[in-house]
């Protein structure tokens, strides 16, 4: 935690505009170019979403070792995608990437549109993720599965309705543990990574032949080596600090994600998707949301489904326009056709 903050690392830098751009256009041509790219983000991907990252000026690991707390403007799981989130998104839809593989809990990458493990693996879990130790199945909720009443290392969250497999009453649920009920996915400090987020992250980094390190410091020495396991691939590192490993990499771009990833898609010249209505897969009714969820996260539950609806409504309505405009574009493209022609046959029968 703390003690994993470089202080020698800690300044930020960023690209003059000129220099930004060019490097920018580079990446542009090399996203056309290759055939796989895969994502590779930490938490630097969200802090324009509001939450601040772990081991920058202000992170949540700095401001620890100096004695402080840092400032977050919005709750995680209240949080909404980025334009970064979204551009990797639209990428991955429009199959000019392949997928993610992100080191932050958020849920964010899956709230902007990415299915877990056909788009995305979380190498350190997901909020919203309780695993099944029996039967391996994700339940994706509409809640923080972690129960903060118990040890850190203890990491049951019930039964699974599915195989009926339980957690044990008097002992502790480890992340490597087998068919002892469902498991958050939440990984601390000196913890196994799952054997499904390890096989996920080294089969689609080494199917890629672009890799783009985004928001990460690198600092996790453990799973740094991923993003290199294809010797032949490309690697760009999108990130305001140095990194251990920037003299590997083949292209540096020193800048905010957002900076980088909003004038891309506009070089690629693909719109970005809008953030979409998120609904997990397996939600809980409200009234069955397990006594061990904090009434804070019973609430945020409460506000998920109401801005779900509220964000079906806005796409609906944004879906309505966007036929509107069109049916308005074509009936003036009809129009001026119809002008044309009679333009012409009076041309023709003077």
């Amino acid at each position: 935690m703390a003690d994993t903050v470089d202080f020698d690392r800690i300044q930020e830098y960023h690209e003059e505009q000129e220099i930004l751009d060019g490097k920018i256009e580079e990446l542009a041509a090399l996203i056309k170019k290759k055939k796989y790219v895969v994502f590779f983000t930490g938490a630097g991907v969200s802090t324009n979403c509001g939450i601040p990252d772990y081991r920058g000026p202000k992170g949540c690991w700095t401001m620890r070792a100096l004695g402080k707390r840092a400032n977050a403007k919005v709750s995680t799981v209240d949080a909404l995608p980025s334009q970064t989130h979204m551009a990797m998104s639209t990428l991955i839809h429009k199959d000019l990437a392949k997928f993610v593989v992100t080191t932050n809990l958020d849920g964010l990458h899956r709230k902007s549109g990415l299915e877990g493990h056909k788009h995305i693996c979380n190498l350190h879990g997901c909020i919203y993720i309780a695993r099944c130790t029996g039967c391996g199945y994700d339940f994706e909720r509409n809640f923080y599965t972690r129960d903060r009443n118990v040890d850190v290392h203890d990491h049951k969250c019930g039964h699974c309705p599915k195989c009926g497999s339980k957690n044990p009453k008097k002992k502790k649920v480890g992340v490597l543990d087998k068919d002892v009920g469902l498991k958050d996915t939440h990984i601390n400090f000196g913890e196994y990574l799952d054997d499904i987020e390890w096989a996920e992250a080294d089969e689609h980094c080494g199917k890629a032949d672009l890799v783009i390190i985004t928001g990460t410091s690198l600092s996790l020495r453990h799973i740094t080596h991923l993003p290199w396991a294809n010797k032949k691939a490309k690697v760009a590192i999108i990130n305001l600090q140095a990194t251990p490993d920037d003299h590997k990499a083949d292209l540096r771009i020193f800048a905010n994600c957002d900076q980088v990833f909003i004038p891309l898609m506009d070089k690629l010249n693909i719109p970005i998707d809008p953030i979409p209505a998120w609904k997990p897969n397996d939600p809980l009714p409200i009234k069955k949301i397990p006594k061990y969820v904090s009434p804070y996260y019973v609430e945020a539950a409460k506000r998920l489904k109401e801005y779900t609806i509220h964000r079906e409504e806005q796409l609906l309505e944004l879906e309505q326009n966007d036929n509107n405009n069109n049916n308005n574009e074509e009936n003036s493209l009809a129009m001026s056709v119809e002008n044309l022609d009679i333009n012409v046959e009076e041309e023709e029968d003077d």
